[in-house]
């Protein structure tokens, strides 16, 4: 344009303004391409083309005057008038230009239109368009916004403003979240839509997904009607290109013309009208929104609005269109519920119709469709419902029944008007513009609880921070549950501006229930924004849950919900995330535990939290059965259970525990209860430990469920009975490492709970999908995730399970059944799956596992699996170098660099531990630090870069390295080290480690299995020792002269002058040489063959040979030194006695010879034991009393603590010891064994039969230096004394005796269980115990017997008693008393005991014990006989606790010589047999007094005798004489037949007879030998009568 255009210019200008103001805007989508940003835009006066939007309008003041001569354009109908006169004057101002043609020019760079550019050049958005789908009137639609500023916005000069994008849109409804800042806005979601760049990252494209241009939400002012998009800080809307976003959602307006200018478009900032990138101006692009037919006025009204109420209905409709020919209107009504519940016919009215003829217009009754939730209402045939003419249709009371919450003007609430047959759509489905509020109870959308110090027990002001969803009015109630929670007060003090809206600015705490209670005095507008309220000083809980559904929020509106708090910060102690909230002590015990039959429950229960009056405990028991539904409670725990009872719900196997009223449970102490045996609580058919079927949980004081903590075994175990898993791998997708068909089957002893989980370990193989498979095997992304199921069974786990990568696990969840005990359960994962196999495997390989906590089974291998290939997993490489490599020798005890590698042939995935078994390594630090290699190789790999730490478990020397997540050890050489750096290194054991030692393993268990296998390589760790140094006595006899071998293999050479010493503790030489003679096989080592003895050091010497070949390492060396060398044993070695020591001089150090035989190893003997009869203890503190061995008279009773005391020995026989065995090195496979004191312990014992003691039945308990061997249990049923035999690997030994003594108090006596002074007549005191005395039973009560009494010298003046008169008075004294005492003790007459003399030796008392009188008088008499009484004063003697030593006169008679004599009762001189003389005095042999018999007599006594004896003999000679008659029988003619048929029938003698003939070569029956010898004649007559036989005949019969 020129500076000054002629009006004809002018006209064209405004012809082209009127031009482009007509035309549809360009740039759109659907109109004329714009040019972009610096393309020229220009203005010719001769163009007859459409300019720029830029300079659409002219603003020179002589245009727009020419251009206002034709009026503004004010409708569409003025264009049509107005067009033909501007196109005229346009073309004629053209024509008359045409001669002067004037070129383009860009007016926003030109300068001479510089002072238009603000007017030509104006910033605008060449692009803006608005598309809506679905596109429909009152759609609730996505809205698609496409933009394309002039220029970037905001400027480069206005990054630091926020930059926004309004728009003003009419009409439209926002349906989005409210706004947490604003009540009267509404969030919309934005979702950038332009597509990645191409060759640019994604992260970098303009305005998509990842890298979008605007905030995501979007804002909407229900005041103003603009919709605000904010553009992201730092961020510009590029000019070049257009931006598109998707935004939803909104409500469409009912109509809308297309590009309506009343929607606007700007970009202001956050800097006011100043700085606005972009002015107001309309949207260029917007759809047509057809209105159709529709619905001029919708209205529902419920009465009454009412919450979950019975009501009316009322539709008041207007339609814009004639409805006629029986259309239906039918009303939409989705959250109504009909009473009936169910399709039908109801009833209606139109009586709230404006004109009472409504009602002829529709039918008399409408159609309820109960699953549609819709009433149809029907015209009748005929009618028309005009356009415009508005009816109200009304339902009939009592039908219909409200929901919750309806909110005022529901969108949901819709209407349409279709044909009768419901084919045709008259007026589209169409949202109620007014339908009733039905107000739900309150609510809160939002709940959070905050604390000021966030600590478990501790006091803090906790604030509650809410909205509703309506206001809080006068006279309302707020309710907080806060389980757990404490107060000191009941009236809890409110904090904060919103404490004046609540009764006294306080809230009333119900501890019992844990109710907060808050009533509203002034009205809260809590629907608006956020309110907060702080209780000040509340105690909190001991744990709790993040965002704890226990805390429980509601109103006092009827049938309000007590929603959980949405918001609420865990409260925990050491642990986190879950299990600060638990029951510390879950336990169920049960008595009898018999599986299916009624028992006794204890239920041990201890939660980490307090549980309130209200507060349930949750007990699920499968499997147990009970017929009652309320079971009385036992147990201390039970008055805390509401009415001391639990209520059981068979059906879901779920025992419910309330606590009572005003009762709480806490954490300090278990709470017990107990269901007694008389409930018929039965138990189920089996239980694992700690079975995971039973399960606990708490509600309203939420603890989660899980299993119980401790729960018994029961019945069977709990087991998979059949487990496979099938692999068929496809070959043709891989020769080593294919994909695989795997078939997975069980069948198990035990129910599977419904919602269980099944975890199914793979371990080794790798799912693989095609699209990963060149990933890194240890990344997850796109392997872990779901599966897909196959099989018959599949369906029972929803057809899919979730596969781990990093765990190798199958996570199956049960559909909501159950999987019965027994049932067969396949199914299978397809190779479409991807799981790859390894190239190596085990049949019935370990890794296949499988863990069903649902049914209480703890994770088991699989019983059977496939080996699919013949390689089996192993480590194709192992090798261990310590240092450098190549070094050469390495001595216990040092710390070098630890190196190793190892190539398995199958990859090792997450979760797989290497273990390493290294035996006597040590190491700092439970974390081992890995390092790179000294020298890096090519082929092999440093793991350390990935695997960084290792952990090593001292106890079992185990170095366990894991794999970790994202990781994978693949088959290659893969290596590590462990630096020797302070103290982080290994140091290497103590003892010698072979070349390649065996000792030193690897494993791989967890993800992969590979069994353990010793490392391949390894070097040899040789301490400066003996390996073998092994020592022969033989014999080996303490104290003797043996044959000393010795055995030594030094683990280095030794050399002159590194001579072999030996010290020999306890040697000694009986010849006292000093040099000794070696022998044996090594002997050539040793200079001439001699070692060097010093008795004082005790050490032997064996000196090197100069210049001579030196002992090489592992070379093995015999030396011997015979008997004659003299040496002896010492008295006691202990096997491998640390004394006998070995060393090499300055080569190898002193150290104990490794292998020595034990010498001396024995118990000591005598011990003496004191034992109560039945009585599993000894009464003896130490059986061992030296002091008694030189005691005399020896000490044969320890249970008499008088005769302890006098032998030096512990006299306190009141405490209770087991039988302690003291010896030398003794054994604890010993075994011990009592027998009568009279026998000797014998190898061949054999234990008998109701035996005094019982048998031993536990090994002795040994101390740590061996010398004591403690024995339990053994029980003495008899009395007596009994010699102790203690057998041992080395033989058996006499270590003493055992004195068993009833439990009576000395002086007394047992008989028949009871504590007497005295023994019945017949029997007598054996160690306390009164036995059937055999002298007592016998008859000898005429016979006299005289006995020597022994007793020490009574203290007397003058000459010994034995050398004064009888009649002397001391000697009375004495005999008086010896005789009453001792008729006292032994219960007789005194007169029985007469003293016939007495005799030094000490004091020899010859007492003569008497008759009772003649034979009639021992016949009436219950005494006892002589030799009763002697047997009594005998067995009264052998035991020193007896009544005799109680006795002051006999006190000091002679105690027993030996044990044995104390036993056996037997003392010498033995009784002697006296009778009473003539002259009244006891003698062996009376005096003689005269002839005994007479002259006459004796002859005749004489002579009988004598002829008697000859008689005697005679007949014994023809006894004699008759027996050896021969009788035999002569023989007839049958004998011979018989002879030679069947000689069984001919008597023996006859058969003799006739063998006999043969060999003397006669005839049978022949008697002339025999007559020979009687007669003179040879043969006598009677021979003839026998007929010879033929000598065939006579052979065949010998024969």
């Amino acid at each position: 344009l020129a500076p000054s255009p002629p009006v004809s210019e002018g006209l064209a200008l405004c012809l082209r303004r009127r031009l482009l103001e007509g035309m549809p805007s360009s740039g759109g989508r659907g109109g004329a391409p714009t040019p972009r940003l610096g393309e020229n835009a220009a203005v010719s006066a001769h163009s007859g083309r459409s300019l720029p939007s830029r300079v659409r309008r002219v603003v020179d003041r002589k245009v727009v005057a020419l251009c206002s001569t034709f009026g503004p354009r004010r409708s569409r109908r003025s264009y049509v008038f107005r067009w033909p006169l501007l196109l005229v004057c346009g073309l004629c101002s053209v024509g008359a230009q045409m001669e002067q043609p004037i070129d383009w020019a860009d007016v926003c760079v030109a300068e001479d239109l510089a002072r238009y550019r603000d007017t030509l050049c104006k910033k605008t958005f060449l692009v803006s368009t608005l598309a809506f789908n679905p596109l429909g009137p009152r759609a609730v639609a996505n809205m698609t916004v496409i933009l394309h500023p002039s220029q970037r916005i905001p400027e480069d000069s206005w990054l630091s403003r926020k930059q926004y994008v309004d728009l003003y849109l009419p009409g439209f409804e926002p349906v989005g979240t409210q706004n947490v800042g604003m009540a009267t806005k509404r969030d919309l979601s934005l979702i950038p839509m332009n597509p990645l760049d191409v060759d640019v990252p994604a992260l970098s494209s303009y305005n998509t997904v990842v890298n979008p241009l605007f905030e995501p939400k979007a804002v909407y002012d229900t005041l103003n009607g603009v919709l605000r998009l904010e553009i992201r800080f730092g961020y510009q809307m590029l000019a070049g290109r257009d931006t598109e976003v998707r935004i939803c959602c909104m409500r469409l307006p009912n109509e809308s013309p297309p590009n309506d200018p009343k929607y606007r478009i700007s970009a202001p900032t956050n800097d006011g009208p100043g700085a606005i990138s972009i002015l107001d101006e309309p949207v260029k692009s917007t759809p047509y929104i057809d209105p159709g037919f529709q619905f001029e006025f919708l209205q529902v009204v419920f009465d009454p609005p009412v919450s979950m109420q019975l009501c009316t209905i009322s539709l008041t409709m207007r339609p814009a269109n004639d409805l006629k020919d029986r259309q239906q209107v039918i009303l939409h009504l989705p959250q109504i519920t009909r009473v009936q519940g169910e399709d039908g016919v109801i009833g209606f009215s139109t009586a709230e119709s404006a004109n009472p003829l409504d009602w002829m217009l529709f039918s008399s009754q409408a159609l309820w469709n109960n699953t549609r939730r819709s009433i149809a209402f029907f015209l009748r045939p005929g009618q028309v419902l005009e356009a415009g003419r508005q009816v109200t249709l009304q339902t009939l009371p009592g039908e219909f029944q409200l929901p919750v919450e309806i909110e005022q003007n529901s969108q949901q609430i819709m209407a349409e008007a279709r044909s009768l047959d419901s084919i045709d759509e008259i007026i589209g489905l169409t949202p109620a513009d007014q339908s009733s509020n039905v107000p739900h109870v309150r609510m809160f959308p939002y709940s959070e609880l905050t604390y000021g110090q966030a600590q478990p027990n501790v006091q803090t002001d906790v604030t509650f921070s809410f909205r509703t969803n309506r206001p809080m009015f006068v006279g309302g109630q707020i309710y907080l549950r806060l389980a757990g929670f404490r107060s000191n007060v009941v009236d809890v003090v409110l904090l904060g501006p919103t404490r004046f809206h609540f009764l006294n600015r306080m809230a009333r705490f119900h501890l019992p229930d844990n109710l907060m209670e808050l009533n509203v005095t002034q009205n809260l507008y809590s629907n608006e924004i956020n309110t907060d309220i702080v209780f000040a000083q509340l105690f909190l809980p001991p744990a709790m849950y993040a965002n704890d559904r226990s805390i429980l929020v509601w109103t006092s509106d009827p049938d309000a919900v007590r929603q959980p708090v949405e918001i609420s910060p865990e409260l925990c102690t050491d642990v986190c995330g879950g299990e600060q909230k638990t029951f510390i002590r879950s336990q169920i015990s049960f008595e009898p535990a018999e599986p299916r039959l009624p028992a006794n429950l204890t239920f041990t229960l201890q939660p980490s939290i307090f549980f309130y009056q209200g507060d349930q405990i949750v007990l699920h028991l499968y499997g147990f059965v009970c017929q009652n539904t309320f079971i009385p409670l036992l147990g201390p725990g039970a008055s805390k259970v509401e009415s001391g009872a639990a209520i059981w719900y068979g059906e879901e196997y779920m025992l419910v525990l309330t606590i009572g009223k005003n009762q709480i449970v806490d954490n300090a102490s278990p709470f017990i209860v107990m269901i007694g045996l008389d409930q018929n609580f039965r138990l189920p058919g089996l239980l694992s430990k700690n079975d995971g079927t039973l399960r606990i949980e708490g509600r309203r004081a939420l603890i989660e469920e899980a299993p119980l903590r401790k729960v018994p075994a029961m019945g069977d175990p709990k087991s998979v009975i059949s487990s496979r898993v099938d692999i068929e791998p496809v070959w043709s997708t891989s020769a080593t490492t294919p994909y695989a068909r795997i078939v997975i089957s069980f069948i198990l002893n035990s129910d599977v709970l419904p919602n269980s989980i099944i975890r199914i370990k793979l371990g080794g193989i790798l799912r693989n999908p095609p699209a990963v498979s060149g990933t890194p095997i240890g990344f997850s992304t796109g392997r872990s995730g779901a599966v897909v199921l196959s099989g018959k069974n599949a369906p029972l786990f929803f057809n899919v399970g979730d596969w781990n990568h990093d765990t190798c696990v199958l996570t199956l969840r049960v559909k909501p059944e159950y999987i019965y005990a027994g049932e067969y359960t396949r199914f299978f994962l397809e190779r479409d799956m991807y799981f790859q196999l390894p190239p190596a495997a085990y049949r019935n390989d370990p890794a296949f596992r499988i863990a069903i906590p649902g049914a209480g089974i703890s994770e088991e291998q699989f019983l059977y699996s496939t080996k699919w290939i013949d390689n089996e997993k192993q480590f194709e490489q192992t090798e261990i170098f310590y240092g450098d490599p190549g070094s050469v020798m390495w001595y216990p005890g040092d710390v070098p660099d630890f190196n190793f590698k190892f190539r398995p042939n199958v990859d090792l995935y997450a979760g797989t531990i290497i273990a390493l078994s290294l035996p006597g390594f040590q190491h700092s630090s439970p974390v081992v630090q890995f390092s790179p290699p000294e020298n890096a190789v090519g082929n092999e790999y440093d793991i350390s870069g990935f695997i960084p730490t290792a952990e090593w478990d001292q106890i079992n020397f185990e170095l366990r390295i894991t794999v970790p997540v994202g990781n994978a050890v693949i088959r290659r050489t893969n290596v590590f080290r462990v630096r020797a750096l302070g103290n982080a290194g290994f140091m290497l054991p103590i003892t010698a480690l072979a070349r390649n030692d065996e000792r030193l393993k690897i494993r791989c268990y967890n993800n992969q299995y590979i069994k353990e296998e010793s490392i391949k390589i390894s070097p040899r760790v040789v301490d400066r020792t003996f390996i073998i140094s092994k020592f022969e006595y033989l014999p080996p006899v303490k104290e003797s002269i043996f044959l000393f071998i010795m055995r030594l293999q030094p683990a280095v050479s030794i050399a002159w002058p590194q001579d072999i010493q030996i010290q020999l503790t306890g040697f000694r030489n009986s010849l006292s040489k000093q040099k000794i003679e070696i022998t044996g096989p090594s002997r050539h080592y040793i200079r001439e063959a001699e070692g060097y003895w010093n008795e004082s050091t005790e050490i032997l010497s064996l000196p090197m040979i100069f210049n001579y070949p030196a002992i090489q390492p592992d070379e093995m060396l015999e030396f011997r030194i015979t008997e004659s060398q003299g040496f002896i044993l010492p008295s006691k070695l202990q096997k491998n006695d640390p004394g006998v020591r070995i060393t090499s001089l300055n080569n190898i150090q002193w150290e104990p010879v490794k292998e020595s035989p034990m010498v001396g190893n024995q118990p000591f003997s005598p011990h003496r034991f004191c034992m109560i009869q039945y009585e599993e203890n000894v009464r003896t503190r130490t059986p061992l009393c030296a002091e008694a061995t030189d005691c005399n008279p020896p000490l044969t009773d320890p249970c008499n603590p008088a005769e302890l005391e006098r032998c030096g020995c512990d006299s306190r026989l009141d405490e209770k010891f087991n039988f302690t065995i003291s010896g030398f090195n003794l054994e604890d496979t010993a075994t011990m064994h009592f027998v009568p004191y009279e026998q000797l312990c014998n190898d061949s014992f054999v234990p008998q039969y109701l035996s005094s003691f019982n048998l031993q039945e536990n090994k002795p308990v040994m101390t740590k230096e061996r010398d004591q061997a403690t024995f339990y249990g053994f029980r003495s049923i008899h009395t007596g004394t009994f010699r102790m035999c203690y057998v041992d690997v080395a033989g058996m030994y006499d270590i003493g005796f055992v004195s068993v003594r009833p439990a009576c108090e000395s002086p007394y006596v047992m008989v028949g269980g009871t504590c007497v002074e005295h023994c019945p007549r017949t029997k007598i005191p054996v160690v306390g115990h009164c036995e059937r005395d055999p002298l007592a039973l016998s008859d000898t009560d005429g016979q006299a017997l005289m006995l020597p009494v022994v007793l020490a010298d009574p203290a007397v003046a003058g000459s010994h008693l034995s050398e004064r008169g009888s009649q002397d008075q001391e000697v009375r004294y004495f005999v008086y008393r010896f005789t009453y005492e001792l008729a006292r003790l032994l219960r007789c007459e005194p007169s029985r005991i007469k003293v016939a003399s007495l005799s030094k030796g000490s004091t020899v008392v010859n007492a003569v014990f008497t008759t009772v009188g003649d034979e009639a008088a021992q016949m009436a008499t219950t005494s006892r006989s002589p030799a009763a009484l002697i047997s009594l004063l005998q067995a009264l003697q052998s035991d020193t606790s007896s009544s005799l030593y109680k006795n002051v006169f006999f006190q000091n008679i002679q105690k027993p010589q030996s044990l044995l004599q104390a036993v056996s009762r037997l003392y010498s001189p033995p009784p002697m047999r006296v009778r009473l003389c003539a002259d009244g005095v006891y003698r062996a042999f009376c005096p003689y007094a005269g002839d005994i018999m007479a002259a006459s007599a004796s002859y005749s006594v004489f002579v009988v005798a004598v002829l008697s004896v000859a008689g005697a003999l005679a007949v014994c000679s023809l006894i004699c004489w008759f027996l050896d008659f021969d009788k035999i029988r002569e023989i007839d003619e049958d004998d011979y037949d018989n002879l030679v048929r069947n000689p069984s029938l001919v008597d023996r003698d006859k058969q003799m007879e006739f063998a006999k003939s043969w060999l003397e070569g006669r005839f049978m029956g022949e008697q002339w030998e025999r007559a020979r010898q009687s007669k003179l004649l040879a043969i006598a007559d009677h021979s003839a009568k026998h007929v010879a036989k033929p000598q065939k005949e006579r052979l065949a019969i010998a024969n």
